[in-house]
């Protein structure tokens, strides 16, 4: 918050920011810059828009569930120099079935519909040993839903599907041609270690064979996209090159989380300029 306050007293770093960004349409959405920061690094928002300061053209917020709903939520801040786009992961909360689990999404839904630029959520089922019939039952559930509030509404609010895939393992893309083919706005790759987040697992990002190997991974599952679908990718991005490497190998939105903690608020500076 310090550096975000700092940030925004700065004429000349906003000038400089705002000419380094690269700006990017997708999800029906126009973020300033392609860069972004990951769910669980602010959960409650109390960043929120402000990371725009911080040189970040999106915020995802989260997780949130029915029992640790934000008491406030976040607003524009009045000085941002960017205009951050503001994502919100939904999870459930120790669903029995995957029925179960997307009724409790479409509750989050319903309720973050407004507050978000754009959902994200990582049923268990899509991950899970689970039939195809009630896989494509619980997903049909939760796009028709979404054209639903749509049309009631009038507001789009894009919903990303999030796969978590372990570092170093590039058969990722086994549900990707499905997910497209259902016409779902975005598709997060996650590459993570797990928890806890620890010193030594963000060293082992340093290995070049295995930034390489997530990049490969990367163009494997934009080889599967069709139509508008937008892809986004996080975990590992450390530098200025991981991030230009993400994109070249084909993610339209990249984000990163531990980066922030290792090396400090001024990395998406380094990194968007």
């Amino acid at each position: 918050m310090s550096a975000c306050n700092q940030a925004s007293n700065l004429p000349p770093a906003r000038e400089r920011l705002s000419e380094g960004a690269t700006a990017i349409n997708c999800m029906g959405l126009s973020f300033t810059n392609r860069l972004g920061i990951a769910a669980g690094f602010d959960q409650c928002g109390k960043l929120g828009r402000s990371a725009g300061n911080l040189g970040f053209g999106a915020i995802e917020l989260g997780n949130w569930t029915q029992e640790n709903w934000p008491r406030s939520l976040p607003a524009q801040h009045p000085e941002a120099i960017l205009n951050t786009r503001l994502g919100i992961r939904l999870a459930a909360t120790a669903p029995v079935s995957p029925e179960q689990e997307t009724a409790q999404l479409l509750q989050l839904i319903e309720r973050a519909w407004f507050t978000a630029d754009y959902l994200t959520i990582a049923p268990g089922w899509l991950q899970q040993a689970v039939p195809f019939r009630q896989l494509y039952r619980n997903l049909l559930r939760l796009r028709e839903a979404q054209q639903t509030l749509e049309s009631q509404t009038r507001k789009s609010c894009p919903v990303v599907y999030k796969l978590r895939v372990k570092p170093g393992n590039e058969e990722v893309h086994n549900l990707i041609p499905y997910l497209a083919c259902q016409e779902v706005d975005g598709i997060l790759i996650s590459f993570d270690f797990g928890k806890p987040v620890a010193d030594a697992h963000y060293r082992q990002w340093r290995d070049p064979e295995l930034q390489a190997s997530t990049c490969r991974a990367i163009e494997a599952c934009q080889h599967h996209l069709k139509g508008n679908t937008a892809l986004l990718t996080n975990g590992g991005v450390c530098s200025r090159q991981n991030y230009l490497d993400r994109l070249s190998a084909g993610a339209d939105l990249v984000q990163l989380h531990n980066a922030l903690v290792f090396e400090g608020p001024d990395i998406g500076w380094k990194l968007s300029q």
